[in-house]
């Protein structure tokens, strides 16, 4: 093939890619796929593929969206600004990394983003406060033998040393999820019965959609989110090229988001 020829391809394929880009609410898994491994800038397709736009649960009912966002905002004092839907039920597929491409169902989770400074402090300091009181605590061998690490015994389950890791890489990151609180705590109950109540206006959908369950996570600040998502699409972009160039591509870091 001449030079020329594949000036024309690529020159073709970059417009493509722009009209994708500029005029497309919610792309299929396809030409998502093309966008995440051609274009650099993460954060820009972040924003106006995940955190931007009508999802496509409301695709066509963009006032419903609006109502929805207001519901979720009265119930945790923020403004509907600050409320967005992401992941399968924002694209019609799901972005994460582990489950790509996956369709959006009638009994698909849906996934909130709500920005909020005080539900972000304040569930962090309920986690942490929650981790530090847990009974699974590390017991270092007998009084003798404290300052000889070989003596150390664990007696943290697996699962407790995940959240624990969790808790602390999303609050560096300005994030809060509350499924990490245990479910016999009151902030988690609080949390999931305001979130819950809005499950209804779904119902109102046509065709309706019969959520399993809403999730949310809160965020410090906007700039928090786009960093946190535009690390998924990162992530997301490594194992794109991984399956392309499985000889010289890098392993992908250890960003990769628990939802979504």
């Amino acid at each position: 093939m001449s030079n020329e020829n594949k000036t024309e391809i690529n020159s073709q394929e970059h417009k493509s890619l722009l009209t994708i880009l500029y005029e497309k609410n919610n792309p299929t898994p396809d030409e998502f796929r093309e966008l995440v491994s051609s274009i650099d800038s993460s954060t820009i397709l972040a924003k106006v593929f995940l955190l931007e736009g009508v999802p496509f649960v409301f695709q066509n009912n963009r006032m419903r969206y609006i109502i929805f966002k207001e519901q979720v905002a009265d119930r945790f004092g923020v403004g509907s600004q600050d409320v967005c839907i992401i992941g399968s039920a924002k694209l019609g597929f799901s972005p994460s990394p582990r489950k790509y491409g996956k369709t959006f169902q009638e009994k698909s989770d849906v996934d909130v983003v709500i920005i909020s400074e005080h539900w972000f402090h304040l569930g962090s300091n309920a986690l942490f406060s929650e981790l530090n009181t847990s009974k699974h605590k590390l017991r270092i061998g007998t009084d003798q033998h404290r300052t000889n690490l070989k003596n150390v015994e664990l007696t943290v389950n697996a699962g407790h040393i995940v959240t624990i890791q969790d808790a602390i890489r999303n609050f560096v990151n300005n994030n809060f999820n509350p499924s990490l609180l245990s479910d016999s705590n009151p902030l988690k109950k609080e949390i999931f019965e305001k979130i819950a109540s809005t499950a209804g206006l779904f119902l109102a959908l046509e065709p309706s959609v019969f959520v399993s369950k809403i999730r949310c996570r809160f965020f410090r600040y906007w700039k928090a989110a786009e960093g946190y998502y535009a690390n998924t699409l990162k992530v997301l972009s490594k194992e794109f090229n991984k399956k392309k160039n499985p000889a010289t591509s890098d392993d992908a870091d250890d960003g990769e988001q628990d939802e979504e």
